[in-house]
């Protein structure tokens, strides 16, 4: 295709004139060609164009901008209203709710979806959140390579192993792990020393994994979960650490007094696990709690009087509860931080 090589400072200057002129060829990107830029021209511009240079290039051609575009377009037109808008991606696995409709077209969609997203290797249709673990049922529908779930993903310069078919890990949390490591570094600050952390409920260990990177704050990190197959991820993700598959409501017996911030994350649970978890935290100085829980929006003063009365036998510094994001239109998920000296 015909390109009108021009000066990069006057690329938009002449972009709009040959539009205007009616000579622009649409749908088509701009070649850098150092000092010049290329703009593809079409059928109706002449063969000179002011004293500049017009050349032959292949046209730079803007790809389709959803999967659905890959798809055979009379399959597409028979379901238009109906193909799945959008879906997450975890590494370089892709999640999509595909509706009972098309559940006998999931080989075009995995095919469809791959073809779009050139970053991703397996295409699962997810078939809901199940078992003791409450981790998604997922059906893989279309793969490159290796057809396993397991991946990496990097979140706040850390890269760690996840496998959201056989442990639960949500990208969205990213922003209260990002506090997690604020409020690790303001305790290892006012303690004059490096602190321990333990995490019960680490699933494969995303809250642990920034905090595992701050050498000057973090001296040791006790880590558990009790679904084996997170456990044994945790174990991947966090090698020079303890990790184990344990019921968290019987570590302290294991190990009594052996962290300055205790990390509570059993969303439905959390408050009501409180109590089995206090003899984790050191005694005679300042330690943190800081935990998540899903409360009704019109409950949360209730909650802080439910945890002063768990934490009565301690000096109370301060108690948080904020409302950080919806869970649903009358519950939030919302964040405990309690500091405090037993």
């Amino acid at each position: 295709m015909r390109h009108l090589s021009v000066p990069s400072k006057e690329t938009s200057l002449w972009r709009e004139k040959l539009a205007s002129e009616g000579w622009l060829a649409e749908g088509c990107g701009i070649h850098n060609l150092g000092e010049m830029r290329g703009l593809a021209l079409n059928s109706k511009a002449p063969i000179r164009i002011a004293d500049f240079e017009i050349m032959e290039l292949d046209p730079i051609l803007s790809g389709p901008k959803h999967w659905t575009e890959h798809l055979n377009p009379d399959l597409f037109l028979l379901h238009e209203n109906e193909w799945p808008m959008s879906h997450d991606q975890i590494g370089d696995v892709i999640i999509v709710k595909v509706p009972e409709v098309l559940i006998n077209y999931h080989t075009e969609i995995g095919a469809a979806m791959l073809q779009q997203h050139s970053n991703a290797r397996v295409v699962c249709a997810d078939n809901g959140v199940k078992g003791e673990f409450r981790v998604r049922d997922l059906t893989i529908i279309s793969h490159n390579h290796s057809a396993t779930t397991r991946t990496k993903v990097k979140e706040s310069g850390s890269t760690f192993w996840v496998d959201p078919g056989q442990a639960y890990y949500s990208p969205r949390l990213a922003n209260e792990r990002i506090g997690t490591v604020e409020c690790a570094k303001n305790l290892s600050s006012k303690l004059g020393r490096k602190i321990s952390v333990c995490d019960p409920y680490a699933g494969v260990g995303p809250a642990l994994m920034a905090l595992n990177g701050l050498q000057d704050s973090i001296k040791e990190i006790f880590a558990s979960d009790l679904n084996p197959k997170a456990a044994e991820l945790l174990s991947l993700n966090l090698p020079d650490h303890w990790t184990a598959c344990r019921d968290a409501r019987n570590l302290a017996n294991e190990f009594p007094e052996c962290c300055d911030l205790l990390l509570v994350n059993l969303p439905h649970n959390s408050i009501s696990h409180l109590p089995d978890l206090l003899g984790l935290l050191r005694k005679g100085h300042e330690v943190v709690i800081r935990g998540w829980a899903i409360l009704a929006l019109d409950s949360l003063s209730q909650a802080e009087i439910e945890i002063r009365a768990i934490l009565s036998e301690c000096e109370i510094l301060s108690l948080t509860i904020e409302a950080n994001r919806s869970y649903s239109p009358n519950d939030t998920y919302a964040c405990i931080e309690a500091h405090i000296v037993r």
